[in-house]
């Protein structure tokens, strides 16, 4: 299966051929070495299978590319059978597991080493060594492996593809450098793991190379300092600085002198003014002067930071899928030269990144390296020079490096045979990004071809294209039969080809089966039997022999309690000549979901659909373990938990209890059933031991679950209270008692039990002498208690006892000597009546209802009230409504009569004011100033008051006219006969709803003191008939026009 991992598979043994009960399956297993030419086999090991139905097992963590040889045997509660024949095989082959033995590594000059190396230990080969390779990089100050080295991007690689070469030379170093040198062997699997330790070397030393950062941070018109690093490439031991300047026009030497190399700096003086010197700076180690350094300077006060270069320009021919070559014209130097360039990218819109690198001042062009396919880029440059660094010059456009081939190797390859030349290969498709912007001509190629010892050239491999990114999947058809095969995937688009997964190997010439057992079948004959029926696949999806068949049966729906860990998917094996088979042993009254595969020597096919079936009803397992509870000195209750195997449907329980001895004055048997897991039991004997036993019921009666429990006290019970005495009062027995100690709880409550008392002989036949529980407290401990005579029977005789109880059981009882004997029926009728207390009486219960009735009858009033209120508030708004629609001619009248109405008011009603009604009760007629004209005969009211009172505009009775203690408050009243034309509006003053909703000033009608009534002849000229009712309440006047006969106001003659 893999380089690690061996398939075992075998034909089960059929049930008649364990001879007994089956067991399982031994496999012993080793290795086989070959040492001076002899064959020998090591490692021996085994394992146990304890499954008699298995067909196949994974041997795991072997070696790689080893060969095993494997036997079998079988074994049952007897013994083992005879060992099966051996079978070889040996595992796949892997990456080398240990690198080369032996690394040395020798400096041979600056810039070269030779590296020598041994075989890798043949246990570690796993497979065939193809070739080496050679890492090397500068070491870090922390050493460690070239592949862990932070500077691993100065890695190097060095192929040696021949497994027969041991030495190679590393050549184009750097002088002077540490190097890590580690060698790994290589299999057509892929590289192995790396030699350790790493092997540390140096170069030799040579000539340094030229100082770094050379500038001027100083410079006037005639003198100029200069400054410099050490070089980086020092390629030994710096012994000294030379540093020489001359005029840059004419090229004569003017100045040269060396610096100690703990000096960098030396400032130059008696320069000729603004003009350029060429400065150079030399290093200087054990074997000679090295490269010089060149800078250029300007002698000037005026110098300045450079101006940004131009924005970088890029043509589409210097655009490649990982890189793009971009140039620039410089600005101004500012009278400084520039000393270098930075660049920075930016990726899409994202943030700018600096490029580590400077570029040389010289240079007005770069190329960006390891940049991502099909993505679109920006760049922007900045100079520098002695004085510092310009600005950003203008980015450039946004730039798409090319499409490239895809970029990452495809990932979870499989291979499946479908048939004996055919087999399905399937991947994980690669997402959209490592497409590398080419994915609309993507797809995958699959690369196969036979395992042989001359492998095919990779151009010469047969291959199938399947075009479209999204694929997953091909059928390979038509290869050879029985051979092994190696699978190869790898994806391409229109620019190449990615990088190859790893071969997967696969084994051409047996194929599980296709197809699934036909025509399924299940019937339950018993309650823990089904039978199968089925029919084998087609002849054309079988693929071969078949080995046999697999019935998957797992439980889906049961009445009996199964935990989740049984819930496993079990398993049976059949011949490949059955087509039917029973299960038994199964659960009863159980619904099983049933699948079965048909196998052969490649492996299972597919499962059948499903198929459900239950098992018949049987009789029920036993039920919990009885739990008896409140157990009295006469009653107990005894509960069980169901049966955890119901095994069909639970109709009810049989309880059967009998005394567990025989006694020659009682012997009970009783049996009853329930429905519930419990019951209550009621009559028994005192400190009698009962035996009870309880069978669920389905089709019929399981086993019985015995208990055994004795009345009275149990073991953690109180101890029994002392001292009861009974005191009779007119209404109640009242008990008294002393508690004992609480036992192993605290007391809960009592008993209260009572006797009845044979008085006379004929009585003891017919009365029940048994002992009844009149009441069971729980509010804890008490030392008295009072029987009311309406829980006793009239007259009767009793004796009481007294019982503690706490959650462990009862106490014994404390009995009394006294008998009470209960008052007859006629006092518990009538004397008994009278003790009752006062909310049973029934003068309460009258006074209550009557009570309930006058608040219902106020409630029901003062909606009533507040209607009518509402009702007579909305129609005089309405009618202020119509009395502003009256014409100008009218209004001016009605202000006229106002107007007079005001000034006879004061001379006639003289010396009625002060009083506690505010009103004029009496007045005489008054006499109108000389040159005025007489009232008309429309009645008025004029009022001044307050919001509620703004629309009473009548005054009910005729001879009466009201006026406040306001000066400007004037009522007048119209003739008794008149009516009004609106019965909606004027209602009978003596209503019930007027009455108390003060409407029409009614109520201050009802405690007036009665006045005479004047009789007024009515006048009849033909005035517009009508009444005006002005309000003066916040500015606002309502007119009422009625018709109406007219009676003359008080105080004013008749005019005819």
């Amino acid at each position: 299966m893999s380089a690690t991992e061996l398939r075992v598979r075998w034909i089960p043994l059929q049930q008649l051929e364990w001879f007994g009960n089956p067991r399982g399956y031994n496999i012993t297993y080793s290795e086989i070495s070959t040492a001076n030419g002899v064959t020998f086999a090591s490692k021996l090991m085994s394992l146990t299978i304890e499954d008699h139905t298995a067909n196949s097992h994974i041997l795991n963590h072997l070696e790689e590319f080893t060969q095993y040889e494997v036997v079998m045997t079988a074994f049952n509660d007897v013994g083992h059978s005879q060992t099966s024949q051996t079978a070889v095989e040996r595992t796949r082959e892997a990456v080398p597991s240990l690198g080369p033995s032996n690394v040395t590594a020798n400096a041979t000059s600056s810039t070269t080493i030779v590296v020598k190396w041994a075989e890798v230990p043949f246990e570690h080969r796993n497979g065939q060594i193809e070739g080496f390779k050679v890492l090397y990089g500068p070491a870090s100050n922390r050493g460690g492996s070239v592949a862990t080295n932070p500077g691993a991007a100065n890695v190097q690689v060095k192929d040696i593809p021949n497994n027969s070469t041991f030495t190679t030379t590393l050549t184009e170093l750097r002088k002077w450098v540490v190097y890590n040198v580690q060698v790994l062997a290589y299999t057509r699997l892929g590289d192995g793991s790396l030699s350790t330790p790493p092997i540390r070397v140096q170069t030799f030393e040579d000539a340094p190379g030229v100082p770094s950062n050379v500038s001027f941070p100083d410079v006037s018109l005639t003198t100029a300092r200069v400054i410099w690093d050490v070089p980086e490439e020092p390629n030994g031991e710096i012994l000294a600085y030379r540093v020489t300047y001359h005029l840059h026009a004419t090229g004569s030497f003017n100045y040269s002198r060396e610096f100690p190399p703990s000096d960098r700096t030396y400032r130059a003086t008696d320069l000729e003014p603004e003009q350029y010197y060429m400065f150079s700076v030399t290093a200087q180690t054990r074997l000679g002067w090295g490269k010089t350094s060149l800078a250029l300077v300007f002698t000037s006060n005026n110098r300045e930071r450079p101006q940004p270069p131009s924005a970088p320009q890029v043509s589409r021919s210097q655009v490649q899928a990982t890189q793009i070559t971009f140039s620039w014209t410089p600005g101004r130097d500012g009278y400084a030269p520039l000393r270098y360039y930075t660049v920075e990218v930016s990726e899409g819109t994202g943030p700018w990144t600096p490029i580590p690198e400077r570029i040389e001042s010289s240079v007005t062009s770069y190329t960006a390296l390891k940049l991502k396919p099909f993505h679109q880029y920006r760049f922007r440059i900045q100079a520098t020079n002695d004085i510092g660094a310009s600005g950003w010059s203008p980015e450039s456009g946004q730039v798409r490096t090319l499409p490239a081939a895809p970029n990452k190797p495809v990932s979870n390859v499989k291979v499946v045979p479908i048939t004996t030349t055919s087999v399905r290969v399937s991947w994980d498709a690669l997402p959209l990004q490592h497409w590398s912007g080419d994915h609309a001509t993507g797809g995958y190629r699959i690369l196969f071809q036979p395992v042989s010892d001359f492998p095919t050239p990779l151009q010469q491999t047969p291959k199938q294209d399947v075009p479209g990114i999204e694929t997953s999947q091909v059928v390979l058809s038509d290869l050879s039969k029985d051979h092994n095969y190696e699978i190869l995937v790898v994806g391409y688009n229109s620019q190449g080809m990615g990088p190859i997964s790893p071969p997967i190997p696969v084994y051409v010439g047996e194929a599980v089966p296709t197809g699934e057992p036909q025509r399924v079948e299940a019937a339950s004959i018993s309650p823990t039997e089904v039978r199968l029926k089925w029919a084998p696949p087609s002849q054309v999806q079988q693929n071969g022999d078949l080995l046999g068949y697999k019935i998957f049966y797992l439980v889906t729906s049961s009445v009996n309690e199964v935990p989740s860990e049984d819930l496993v998917e079990e398993l049976e094996v059949v011949p490949a000549s059955y087509t039917s088979h029973s299960l038994v042993f199964l659960d009863k009254y159980t619904e099983y979901r049933i699948q079965i595969l048909a196998f052969n020597p490649a492996g299972d096919g597919p499962r059948s659909s499903p198929i459900t079936v239950k098992t018949m009803q049987g009789l029920p397992g036993l039920v919990g373990e009885l739990r008896f509870t409140e157990i009295t000195m006469s009653s107990l209750r005894v509960s069980w938990d169901p049966p955890k195997k119901k095994n069909g449907e639970l109709l009810g329980y049989l309880v059967t209890y009998e005394t567990a001895e025989q006694n020659e004055k009682f012997s009970k048997q009783v049996k009853q059933k329930v429905t519930e897991p419990e019951l209550t039991v009621q009559g028994l004997e005192e400190e009698v031991t009962y035996t009870f036993s309880v069978r669920a019921q389905t089709l019929d009666y399981g086993s019985p679950v015995k208990g055994n429990v004795t009345t009275g006290p149990q073991d953690g019970s109180p101890i029994k209270p002392t001292g009861l005495s009974l005191a009779k009062t007119v209404a109640s027995v009242e008990m008294h008692w002393v508690n004992g100690a609480t036992g192993k709880g605290p007391i809960l409550g009592y008993y209260i039990q009572c006797r009845r008392k044979a008085m006379e002989d004929w009585q003891k036949y017919h009365h029940d002498s048994r002992w009844t529980t009149v009441i069971r407290t729980n509010n804890g401990p008490l030392e008295e208690f009072s029987v009311s005579y309406q829980n006793l029977l009239p007259s009767t005789s009793y004796i009481f006892r007294v019982i503690a109880y706490n959650s462990f059981g009862i106490s014994y009882p404390v009995h009394s000597d006294d008998i009470v004997l209960t008052p007859s029926k006629l006092y518990l009728e009538y004397g008994y009546l009278q003790m009752k207390p006062f909310y049973r009486q029934t003068w309460f219960m009258v006074a209550l209802a009557a009570s309930s009735i006058i608040v219902i009858i106020m409630v029901v009033a003062f909606l009533c009230v507040k209607s009518k209120s509402y009702k007579y508030k909305q129609e005089a708004q309405k009618t202020l409504e119509e009395s502003m629609a009256m014409d100008i001619d009218d209004r001016q009248q009605l202000a006229m009569e106002l107007y007079r109405s005001r000034h006879a008011a004061p001379s006639s009603h003289h010396g009625s004011l002060g009083r506690k009604t505010n009103t004029l009760g009496r007045g005489k007629s008054p006499h109108l100033p000389p040159g005025k004209s007489p009232p008309r005969p429309s009645p008025a009211c004029v009022a001044y008051h307050s919001d509620e009172e703004s629309l009473k505009c009548y005054d009910e009775n005729p001879d009466d006219s009201s006026v406040t203690e306001k000066p400007s408050e004037i009522s007048s009243s119209e003739s008794q006969g008149s009516e009004s034309e609106n019965e909606s509006v004027r209602s009978d003053p003596h209503s019930f709803v007027n009455h108390y909703a003060n409407v029409n000033d009614t109520l201050r009608q009802s405690w007036k003191r009665q006045k005479p009534k004047r009789n007024y002849s009515s006048y009849t000229d033909s005035e517009p008939e009508g009444s005006a009712v002005v309000s003066l309440n916040g500015g606002q006047i309502i007119m009422n026009n009625m018709a109406r006969s007219r009676a003359p106001l008080p105080g004013f003659s008749s005019f005819v």
